[in-house]
């Protein structure tokens, strides 16, 4: 189950659609059947997050909380938490010339994969974790070229 918590100050813009498709792709693609949350918000509560949690004192686009615990009320495996701004999700669409869902698709499918254990601290793994985004937001009618260098 993909729990979606969106900001009420989004919400009405927000297409969950895309976020629900994106999220289940990765799911399908890394053959999980697994529960997971995907919040959206704003810069500020990212900055506090990335503060918080990485001691980076500035806004970020996606920050993943990898849990992979039993959840005691479902018995399911709770893989964790990615959290998106908003705000990002239209700063860099507009920047990069993309569309924003496939600005929110990049986020989603990045967010996720890194709840499954996916970095791109070596090249090595960014290649292989690039590979992957690109593969599925292909499927999802995206351009994998909208992939950051």
């Amino acid at each position: 189950m993909i729990n979606l918590v969106i900001s009420p100050s989004f919400e009405s813009t927000i297409p969950q659609k895309v976020i629900l498709k994106s999220a289940e792709a990765v799911l399908l693609h890394e053959r999980k059947d697994v529960d997971l949350s995907i919040v959206i918000s704003d810069n500020q509560e990212l900055q506090r997050l990335n503060r918080e949690f990485l001691g980076h004192d500035a806004p970020t686009d996606v920050l993943s909380f990898p849990l992979g615990e039993i959840d005691p009320d479902t018995q399911r495996l709770y893989a964790g938490d990615v959290i998106i701004s908003w705000e990002k999700v239209v700063e860099q669409a507009q920047k990069s010339g993309h569309s924003l869902e496939c600005e929110l698709a990049l986020l989603v499918i990045h967010g996720v994969l890194h709840l499954f254990g996916y970095d791109h601290a070596t090249k090595d793994e960014k290649q292989e974790m690039w590979q992957i985004q690109g593969d599925i937001l292909k499927n999802l009618g995206c351009d994998p070229q909208i992939l950051p260098e």
